[in-house]
């Protein structure tokens, strides 16, 4: 088996008689210096038909290993960065099957999640343009239930869906004639990584976040007054500390509430400053959206 073990999670790949897909799925992802992680990835992908690697500048050997690994089904394609949902677009496209599974570099394909797809019946696939699946998210190698389903749309179709390509959170969608699929099986977020200050703190990329997430609202009509501004980050803290039970995981459960909050306060403060700029005074609400990044 390869893959790794933590308490009651295993991930690898495992040969056997199940695991003959009944059609063919091909795995892509998306990445940037993440070579002490994709290996992971890429071993989670194994029973993929094969798996295609849109790299958009890494420095730190990531080419490399991608190149060197095991399975000899990953192809590297090397490209500048578009923004998420239109990197996954490009990546996708770059796959030689209709069926597409879609990772970033810090996740992998859970063990269910894969007998699922490998599973899945030309039935269970008429009329289905992607399907969804919950993801579980990790910090400091422990599962933070309280971001969950966090549901993500990441086996899709490529003849059957349409994209957003600035969305944020990424929002695909089956085109009229096809519906959305439901999986039960989880991709799993960051699973093996130490603490590390970034989990926290990562500046320029909650910075990038904040911005973007922004610039979406604003595109949708939305707009930062004080009010928003002020109530935002306080009801976000509560929503995660208190209603969804947070305080229940101690120090762990009060720190990711906090880290919840940040990524709200910093989106409305962009979107504030953005309103001063234009002289606009409105309130309007918005759901947060990819509060945890």
């Amino acid at each position: 088996m390869l893959g790794g073990v933590t308490g009651d999670w295993v991930v690898g790949y495992h040969r056997g008689m199940d695991d003959q897909p009944k059609f063919l799925v091909s795995g892509c992802v998306i990445c940037k210096n993440n070579a002490d992680k994709i290996a992971r990835t890429l071993d989670s992908l194994r029973w993929c038909d094969e798996i295609v690697v849109v790299d958009s500048g890494s420095t730190d050997g990531t080419v490399g290993v991608c190149e060197g690994h095991g399975s000899g089904k990953v192809r590297v394609i090397k490209s500048g960065w578009r923004w998420f949902n239109k990197q996954r677009e490009y990546a996708a496209s770059a796959c030689r099957n209709a069926w597409v599974l879609m990772l970033d570099a810090d996740e992998e394909c859970g063990e269910e999640l894969r007998g699922e797809i490998l599973g899945l019946t030309e039935e269970a696939r008429r009329g289905v343009g992607l399907f969804k699946m919950p993801r579980k998210n990790f910090v400091m190698k422990r599962h933070v239930r309280v971001w969950g389903p966090d549901f993500q749309t990441r086996l899709v179709h490529r003849e059957r869906v349409e994209w957003d390509a600035r969305s944020i959170p990424e929002i695909r969608k089956v085109k009229a004639e096809f519906r959305v699929g439901k999986l039960k099986g989880a991709i799993l977020h960051n699973r093996l990584t130490e603490l590390q200050a970034t989990d926290f703190n990562d500046g320029v990329k909650q910075a990038m976040y904040a911005v973007e997430l922004a610039e979406h609202m604003r595109l949708k009509g939305k707009r930062g007054g004080w009010v928003n501004l002020f109530f935002r980050p306080w009801m976000t803290f509560l929503k995660y500390y208190v209603l969804r039970g947070a305080f229940l995981e101690g120090r762990f459960g009060l720190a990711i509430a906090y880290k919840t909050t940040i990524m709200v306060m910093l989106k409305y403060s962009v979107l504030y400053a953005e309103g001063m700029k234009g002289g606009e005074n409105q309130e309007t609400g918005s759901k947060e959206q990819n509060e945890h990044g």
